[in-house]
């Protein structure tokens, strides 16, 4: 079942910690009050860590992804995503391979993250919805300088004290799925080696520096 929950306005922290009061009443009334302060924590924690993603993102924008990528590391749910887009090589790759695979895929993840958001955006939010007991979506927008609008939906999930990204969607177009049916192809040309298509990736990644 999907709860909702809506943000007005330019998305700032005061209308969403507004709006997130008025979620816990809406929540209230619809589990009688037991799941409703877990259910308004995990929104408002998605919430936070999505902006902490674009913040940094921003922040990053005039370096090398590579430098961004460490620092986006603590928000990324690497072993979703790597188990989503490796496919069958993941689980007949060994545990090293499996951990630089993780690696380089932090790296990809720093990369499209970057190439989707400018230093000039300005992050919008538009709604948050529980996908199950503990997931979130929060929908964005990212607000471009000359008024333009571009769709981002962020997959939230608890990760520790905060939550990790496991997958983004940008104008209904899903990065893991893309990364899964391309890297699928590959993967295929390899032999069926992730340790290749790691390799590969890297080689990719250091010629964009």
């Amino acid at each position: 079942m999907y709860s909702w929950l809506k943000f007005g306005g330019s998305g700032g922290a005061g209308n969403r910690r507004r709006g997130l009061a008025g979620v816990s009443v809406f929540l209230a009334s619809l589990w009688g009050g037991a799941a409703s302060p877990a259910a308004a924590a995990n929104i408002d924690g998605a919430i936070v860590a999505v902006e902490k993603i674009h913040a940094l993102t921003v922040a990053s924008a005039s370096g090398p992804a590579a430098k961004l990528a460490p620092l986006l590391e603590r928000y990324l749910d690497l072993g979703e995503i790597a188990r989503k887009v490796a496919g069958k090589a993941w689980d007949g790759a060994s545990e090293a391979e499996r951990r630089e695979f993780r690696l380089v895929l932090r790296d990809v993840m720093a990369v499209e993250l970057d190439r989707r958001i400018r230093p000039d955006d300005r992050l919008r939010i538009n709604e948050a919805k529980l996908l199950g007991s503990r997931d979130v979506v929060v929908l964005t927008s990212q607000i471009r300088r000359d008024g333009s609008a571009r769709r981002l939906d962020w997959k939230m999930r608890p990760c520790g004290g905060s939550f990790c990204l496991f997958d983004i969607v940008g104008n209904g177009a899903s990065l893991t799925v893309a990364r899964r049916d391309d890297y699928a192809a590959r993967i295929k040309a390899l032999g069926g080696s992730l340790a290749a298509l790691t390799k590969s990736l890297r080689a990719e990644l250091a010629g964009r520096n």
